[in-house]
């Protein structure tokens, strides 16, 4: 058994978040739905359904539709509630455009686990409720603040050693 997510492979993280939400939208995956929402041929994810339910993370049987077990519903649940705050954050903080965000985070999803997404979540809520309203920050001025500051950032980590 997988205890979360860091556990999977990237590749077996989109597989099992990709059965979520088809089970989500179709009550039910199949191998087919699945490599065509991948963009990945049928053997492919005929093997990483072996090893997810090797992981006791689906239930499949041949010619079957694929279901998620308890625990493979927590991850992908764990793994859709990431790529939520990463997107979140994106758009509503970083005011990247909706596409490009979702892009980043199927990419940055990976890398964050579930306590640190809770942070950045929380991070998130602090700066669009009370700092924005304290501030009384406009969205337009807030994209202007980001756009505008072209100098290196200095408090993350300096953009060249000097």
């Amino acid at each position: 058994m997988v205890g979360t997510s860091s556990e999977l492979s990237r590749s077996l993280q989109q597989y099992l978040e990709t059965v979520y939400l088809l089970q989500q939208q179709r009550r039910v995956a199949r191998v087919k739905e699945i490599a065509a929402q991948m963009g990945v041929q049928m053997p492919s994810v005929t093997g990483a359904l072996k090893s997810l339910k090797e992981k006791g993370l689906i239930e499949h049987e041949k010619n079957s539709f694929v279901t998620l077990t308890t625990e493979g519903t927590r991850i992908a649940q764990q793994l859709q509630r990431v790529h939520s705050v990463l997107q979140c954050f994106l758009e509503n903080v970083l005011m990247v455009e909706s596409e490009k965000a979702e892009r980043f985070a199927l990419n940055m999803e990976h890398a964050l686990d579930s306590e640190t997404a809770e942070r950045l979540c929380n991070s998130i809520k602090y700066f669009t409720t009370e700092l924005a309203t304290k501030q009384q920050i406009t969205r337009e001025q807030w994209i202007e603040i980001l756009e505008s500051r072209r100098t290196p950032c200095t408090i993350c980590r300096p953009w060249h050693d000097t």
